[in-house]
């Protein structure tokens, strides 16, 4: 059961189709000259009760009991685009409506989805999450309810179903899950992907802090908390660990504010410039590996 919620009544709610069977493709067996393929339709209707449609058009005259199932201004508009055939005289033929395939769109999608299955236990989709849902039937849900560039949020993304599935739509997406196993297989199922999306599969930034709220609380400019953390820290760099005067030291985020993290004094240090400049815009996982390297190169 899907539910649908909005915040105001300027909704996005997009009508879908089924594509069509091959029995339905079978009936569009003619072509015109420009390749397009059709099927022919019938310009008439059932009158038996009713005088109306029945009148001469182009020296036609609906069959006894049928009348025209158009205006007259329509059947002139179809006439004039070419899109009635004839008979060998050149009157219009009651059943010559052409009807082309690029311009039907199938089935319209009903309330009730049988079509989707669940995935095989064998099928490569398969990622052995134990909530995966179908890629078809989040692509569904996407398309029916945003548009092309719109932003799509997965708090509880798990294998990233709907991430790819945004991807591959042309939307934004923002995936979020708090299981270590549902980190690994987000990397992992972004990098199974055609290139387009696996180049995502390096930029998902994996954090293991407790996020903060933002719009509560604001932290002063971080810069403004060098003195604190000099004493907090006793003169002693984060990265190093090595003892320096306070003017050597530069401010920084253990986690990066391009991935994250917050101005807030628990995401706050101080680095010795050496330090800051080895650490760049990576995180404090990234420092403390490279000090080691450095460790290991000069014994």
């Amino acid at each position: 059961i899907l539910l649908y919620y909005t915040k105001d009544a300027q909704t996005t709610w997009n009508r879908l189709y089924h594509a069509h069977s091959e029995s339905q493709l079978k009936r569009y067996r003619h072509e015109d000259s420009d390749g397009r393929r059709y099927r022919l339709d019938d310009l008439t209707a059932p009158r038996p009760d009713s005088d109306s449609g029945k009148f001469e058009w182009r020296g036609t005259m609906p069959s006894p009991g049928r009348g025209w199932g158009y205006h007259v201004e329509q059947l002139e508009k179809w006439w004039d685009e070419g899109r009635i055939q004839v008979k060998r005289d050149g009157t219009p033929r009651m059943d010559g409506m052409k009807r082309y395939l690029d311009e039907s769109q199938g089935k319209p999608l009903q309330n009730i989805w049988t079509d989707i299955l669940r995935i095989p236990n064998t099928s490569s989709e398969r990622t052995g999450y134990p909530t995966q849902k179908p890629l078809a039937l989040l692509e569904r849900i996407i398309a029916a309810s945003s548009n092309e560039g719109d932003l799509l949020l997965d708090p509880f993304c798990g294998c990233a179903t709907a991430c790819v599935a945004a991807e591959r739509l042309g939307r934004q997406w923002v995936g979020i899950d708090l299981s270590p196993k549902a980190v690994e297989l987000v990397h992992h199922r972004l990098k199974q992907e055609e290139p387009g999306i696996a180049l995502w599969a390096s930029k998902v930034v994996a954090r293991t802090d407790i996020p903060r709220r933002t719009d509560i609380d604001a932290p002063i400019h971080y810069r403004k908390n060098k003195h604190v953390l000099f004493g907090k820290q006793e003169g002693r760099c984060g990265g190093c660990e090595m003892d320096f005067p306070f003017k050597v030291f530069e401010v920084d985020h253990m986690i990066p504010r391009s991935r994250g993290g917050s101005d807030h004094m628990d995401n706050l240090q101080l680095l010795c410039s050496h330090c800051n400049r080895v650490k760049g815009a990576n995180d404090q996982a990234y420092l403390k590996a490279k000090l080691k390297e450095y460790a290991y190169a000069t014994t």
